[in-house]
């Protein structure tokens, strides 16, 4: 039935839902949301600078996720440094990674699966770069 990580992360967020009952709340600040997202979006300019424009979109994808998630709050983008190279780019993917598993592991809100699924992505990066 589910033949992808993605797939296997939505069908266990709509089985989740199915069975919620509390009235949802806007997220007003979070600080983990908040460094996943400037990650996100740090290291999708660092890829696409460096030519890996798949890489970039699935961190433009979690940084959209991202987004919505903390509305109605905007998130100013920091400029970053893009990293100079593939070497730099797979280290800061590395570290990506560790921040937002610490993150799954430390977070006070509802959204450990979503870090965790993250740090995933981002490690797998890691390993495709280097």
């Amino acid at each position: 039935m589910f033949t992808t990580r993605r797939g296997l992360l939505i069908g266990a967020a709509v089985l989740a839902a199915a069975g919620c009952t509390e009235q949802a709340q806007i997220i007003t600040s979070d600080a983990d949301l908040t460094a996943a997202l400037r990650t996100a979006r740090s290291l999708a300019r660092g890829a696409e600078a460096l030519g890996y424009n798949e890489i970039a979109e699935d961190h433009r994808t979690h940084a959209a996720t991202l987004e919505r998630l903390l509305r109605p709050s905007t998130i100013e983008d920091e400029e970053a440094e893009a990293p100079a190279d593939a070497e730099a780019l797979a280290a800061a993917e590395a570290a990506g990674s560790a921040e937002a598993a610490e993150s799954s592991m430390t977070t006070l809100s509802d959204y450990a699966v979503l870090f965790g699924e993250i740090a995933a992505s981002r490690a797998a990066h890691a390993a495709v770069i280097a």
